[in-house]
């Protein structure tokens, strides 16, 4: 069974725990609680309001299930002791969330039907309270893993890996000179420093292009030249009929 949720949910096969799983229904539940629960006050909408119960008592299961996914794990999480004091922290937002959910359910199950205009404020602004506090809680979530690592594995970072320029392309480029085209789009791509000196890239029809370590820079191919852009960039120009024969040295 385990290899066939492998296979299917391999993120979900790797995590140590659920509970950053299942933390996520009661932080989007009791959110959109608050949300349809203010809209409905002020639209005087009661399928708005409806909407807004089932989402709290939905949040309030989730709250339940993310907390005891939470203490499940608080026992099996490696961790040091900088991590164990945000741990408890952590923990403890939690149950407060818990707690505040289970309240605002059972304020609701037994008196929404008598709700007047200051007990619903009241029961909104206790909502939002919730809300505050979970902030405090996935905050505290974030730091244990973003900043030290908690019940994740660490991950090598190949040197030269770049995702600057936006495209995730990671043949685009080399020693920082990406593939780029002309407006004719012909591609060319500068060779690496690390090339040896005798190495060369072809392009197109009997086109050369040479770099000699900061030597020169040829471009024979039929009237073809080789410029560098404003930005950096290395392109082909196609010689347009009437130009005088190109020869080009960069330096």
């Amino acid at each position: 069974m385990t290899e066939l949720i492998g296979k299917i949910l391999p993120g979900v096969a790797e995590m140590a725990n659920l509970h950053p799983m299942v933390v996520h229904f009661p932080i989007a539940l009791l959110n959109g609680f608050i949300l349809m629960e203010l809209l409905g006050f002020l639209l005087g909408k009661d399928d708005l309001r409806t909407a807004a119960r089932w989402m709290l008592y939905l949040g309030t299961l989730g709250a339940l299930a993310a907390v005891a996914f939470g203490l499940r794990a608080e026992g099996t999480l490696p961790h040091n002791e900088d991590i164990h004091e945000i741990l408890l922290s952590h923990k403890s937002f939690g149950i407060t969330v818990l707690v505040l959910s289970i309240i605002l359910s059972a304020w609701r199950v037994f008196r929404e039907r008598v709700f007047k205009t200051p007990e619903r404020v009241a029961h909104i602004f206790l909502g939002v309270i919730m809300l505050g506090v979970m902030a405090f809680g996935a905050d505290k979530g974030g730091l244990m893993v973003y900043k030290y690592g908690a019940g994740v594995k660490a991950v090598p970072v190949a040197e030269g890996h770049d995702h600057s320029g936006g495209s995730g392309d990671h043949g685009d480029s080399l020693d920082g000179h990406e593939a780029v085209s002309s407006k004719d789009n012909i591609p060319v791509v500068m060779p690496s420093s690390k090339s040896h000196p005798s190495d060369t890239l072809k392009e197109g029809d009997g086109e050369t292009i040479r770099d000699d370590h900061d030597k020169t820079e040829h471009s024979h191919e039929k009237g073809n030249s080789v410029h560098v852009g404003r930005d950096g960039h290395h392109y082909i120009k196609p010689q347009q009929e009437g130009d005088p024969p190109s020869h080009h040295h960069g330096g």
